[in-house]
């Protein structure tokens, strides 16, 4: 536990809020109601699964950050997988909260709120390493955005004329 008391206030607050997050998925986010029999649905169903499967990656990816694990070198940061990772839970769980208004319950509220938060808190965690979108190479065939092509630099404008009037060059001579 010490390991997690040294981690900053932000990447505390995306692991705590993510094991929330993962608690509160499971609860009954509807909740129905008839004479005397009773159910719900929780998030894990539709887009709500998705959402669910990228908390779990969340949570892995940040305990793997947590305690020193040797992470794969790429082209992108740790720090970006993890704003990219949040980012993705706060954007299903807020599809699933507001395709599934039918009988909202106050887990889904709850799981509303605790998303938000953690990708706030992992925006600010973000910031605070410095993470910065990847530069796509140039002459990439991706980064040319349906271009023809890389683009020439324009060329270099012509010296201006002088403001002197001309003589007609027709060959008559006065």
């Amino acid at each position: 536990m010490d390991v997690l008391s040294k981690l900053s206030r932000e990447a505390q607050v995306i692991l705590g809020g993510g094991v929330l997050l993962l608690i509160l998925s499971f609860f009954d986010w509807q909740s129905y109601s008839i004479g005397i029999y009773s159910g719900g649905f929780n998030e894990w169903r539709g887009i709500g699964f998705l959402a669910g499967l990228l908390i779990l990656a969340l949570l892995g990816w940040e305990a793997a950050r947590a305690f020193g694990v040797k992470l794969p070198d790429g082209q992108v940061s740790n720090g970006l997988v993890s704003v990219g990772l949040a980012m993705l839970v706060v954007l299903f769980t807020v599809i699933y909260f507001l395709t599934h208004g039918a009988a909202r319950s106050w887990p889904a509220w709850g799981g509303l709120i605790v998303a938000l938060v953690v990708g706030a808190a992992a925006v600010m965690r973000a910031r605070a390493e410095g993470v910065q979108m990847p530069q796509m190479p140039q002459g990439s065939p991706a980064g040319s955005a349906g271009s023809a092509g890389p683009v020439a630099p324009a060329a270099p404008a012509e010296p201006a004329e002088s403001a002197e009037p001309t003589e007609p060059t027709d060959g008559t001579s006065e």
